[in-house]
């Protein structure tokens, strides 16, 4: 039973009303409030209450007419808000402050700001909704006053003012309840979205789009917490990838961009770091000794001949040139140097042929 509750409440949590679904579901409640209400002037033979709920219910309804899915609804609550605090000052006028009738003036209130805010546009109304809260506590005080220095227009015998009271507050706390659930439960969904957009721009920062793998940046800063010295970085390069791109058109040389990095990130540990470094450039971090860093090209490159990769009916050979530098070969494991140590060879490898390993200045 909790395991249903709880996937039952993940469910509701995820789901963000749209404003003209949560503008409908409040003037829906509002004008059945009202039409109790006008039931209730009738039975009290109070024609006044009854016609005025009467015409608020239908100012309710009929606001629901032409809403649309997207769209400002903030002059649509606003005509909600007052007519509500309007007919409760006016019953309180009538019949007294004993029959509860003040208490829709409070809850709309946390109501209105909470429907206000969860709005699209619900900021560029907050000024507004200040307004509104102190021309409705006003009003509200005004009125107490009045009527505890005067007397109701309508005087009953029989005291009939527990049982509309106790309606009255059923219907406050409800409204506040249905509302302050609603706020909780859109907020929750809110900000779960907001923590995968954070998690989805965070990916974007620190990863390539086409190929998924780490960008620069984000294996430097990586790099700079390792806090090991037992590794090896490899830098690598496409070769004639501009020839490929020329002749072929950038969409193939896009496969051969993913080609490599799945070769690349298939031939390493879970441990060990692959880049895409700009470019045709790829820079991986292996941990282990020089021995360990040509074992995993050399499964690189027998990926990379064995590929099923055509363009125009051939058969496309893609090969790299790779230069490796240990980092126990610097003696205070300066980055920037490894990288140029690393660079180095890996131009020497290209003036010498392309398609092969160097591992040493020479």
């Amino acid at each position: 039973m909790k395991d249903r509750v709880k996937q039952v409440y993940e469910l509701i949590s995820k789901v963000c009303m749209a404003d003209r679904t949560r503008y409908r579901f409040l003037a829906v409640f509002l004008g059945c409030v009202h039409l109790f209400l006008a039931l209730a002037g009738v039975l009290l033979m109070c024609l006044p209450l009854a016609v005025a709920n009467v015409v608020v219910a239908a100012v309710d309804f009929v606001s629901i007419c032409g809403t649309k899915e997207s769209g400002n609804y903030f002059a649509r609550i606003s005509v909600l808000y007052f007519a509500t605090c309007f007919e409760s000052l006016f019953a309180c006028v009538l019949l007294g402050w004993g029959y509860g009738f003040s208490t829709y003036n409070l809850v709309m209130i946390p109501v209105m700001l909470s429907t206000v805010y969860l709005m699209e546009h619900g900021e560029n109304a907050s000024g507004y909704t200040i307004l509104y809260t102190l021309i409705n506590c006003i009003a509200t005080l005004a009125v107490c006053s009045i009527m505890y220095r005067g007397t109701p227009v309508y005087y009953y015998p029989v005291p009939t003012d527990l049982k509309v009271s106790f309606f009255n507050n059923i219907m406050g706390f409800l409204l506040i309840a249905c509302f302050s659930v609603l706020f909780i439960l859109e907020l929750s969904a809110n900000r779960k979205k907001l923590r995968e957009r954070n998690q989805e721009l965070l990916r974007l920062a620190n990863y390539d789009e086409l190929t998924k793998l780490r960008n620069r940046r984000s294996l430097l800063q990586e790099w700079k917490n390792l806090g090991r010295t037992d590794y090896c970085v490899v830098m690598g390069d496409i070769d004639d990838f501009k020839k490929i791109n020329d002749t072929y058109g950038h969409e193939q040389g896009d496969e051969v961009l993913k080609l490599i990095a799945g070769s690349l990130s298939g031939a390493v540990d879970k441990i060990d770091y692959v880049s895409r470094w700009g470019g045709e450039e790829f820079l991986m971090i292996v941990f282990g000794n020089i021995a360990y860093a040509l074992k995993v090209l050399d499964r690189v490159q027998r990926q990379l001949r064995s590929a099923d990769l055509e363009a125009d009916g051939q058969k496309l050979i893609v090969t790299m040139t790779f230069g490796i530098c240990e980092c126990k070969e610097v003696s205070d494991g300066d980055i920037d140097e490894i990288i140029r140590r690393a660079d180095q060879r890996l131009y020497l490898g290209k003036t010498s042929g392309k398609n092969c390993i160097k591992i040493r200045d020479e």
